[in-house]
């Protein structure tokens, strides 16, 4: 195939925002035995798990070991929530089933690109459906720098990067991001008029309208 998307996972293809946030901070806290700064990801440098991580740990001595702990207690913690409330950790609607069409009806190659955890996008992913491991992929395991994590999922597809590739994400961040490496991005998810704000010209709430999404990537690809 010559044409590639690429999908960002919380906001975009799992809905699991209000209880990542609360699950992360409550790591956090245990490893460190303080609370996190600030629950607004946009203020953090690098707002992805290990970026965040870094930054809460930058003075702190066996920083890599409390980083893996930390990732160890958020990913506990997420289990145990999802063990109580399946609920809690839910593909945004469609999400599946658009991302089979796309590989049904050969429309593109996809590629998955997450400010997550490896361990952490693995188990989001399956309770929503979805296994990381049958795509390239990339996570903030491999680097912490979001617009790093989509450029090397884009090379681990064996595209280049600015080619031929749109990029699906939710935040202010995958805005910024996908500005930095020249790709067209589509908005999904409950942000949509903050991503308007922005200048994203193709937003939707979730992938129930196929088509229209569909009609989006063509015109993408063929800017």
């Amino acid at each position: 195939m010559t044409r590639l998307a690429i999908f960002d996972i919380d906001g975009t293809l799992c809905d699991s925002w209000d209880v990542e946030t609360r699950c992360f901070a409550e790591a956090v806290a245990a490893v460190t035995g303080r609370p996190l700064p600030t629950l607004d990801w946009s203020r953090y440098a690098e707002p992805t798990s290990a970026g965040i991580v870094a930054e809460v740990l930058a003075e702190a001595p066996n920083a890599t070991t409390r980083a893996r702990e930390i990732e160890y207690a958020f990913v506990n913690n997420l289990r145990a929530e999802y063990a109580r409330a399946p609920d809690v950790l839910r593909p945004v609607r469609g999400a599946g089933a658009f991302i089979r069409r796309l590989g049904e009806e050969r429309h593109c190659a996809i590629a998955i690109a997450t400010g997550g955890f490896a361990s952490e996008a693995r188990f989001k992913l399956a309770c929503s459906g979805i296994d990381l491991d049958a795509f390239p992929h990339a996570t903030s395991s491999d680097t912490p720098r979001r617009r790093d994590i989509i450029a090397l999922a884009i090379r681990r597809a064996a595209f280049t990067v600015g080619v031929r590739t749109v990029y699906f994400g939710d935040g202010a961040w995958d805005v910024q991001a996908s500005c930095a490496l020249g790709l067209p991005m589509i908005g999904i998810g409950r942000r949509i008029a903050a991503l308007q704000k922005l200048g994203v010209a193709a937003v939707f709430p979730d992938f129930s309208a196929q088509d229209a999404i569909i009609g989006s990537l063509n015109t993408a690809w063929h800017d």
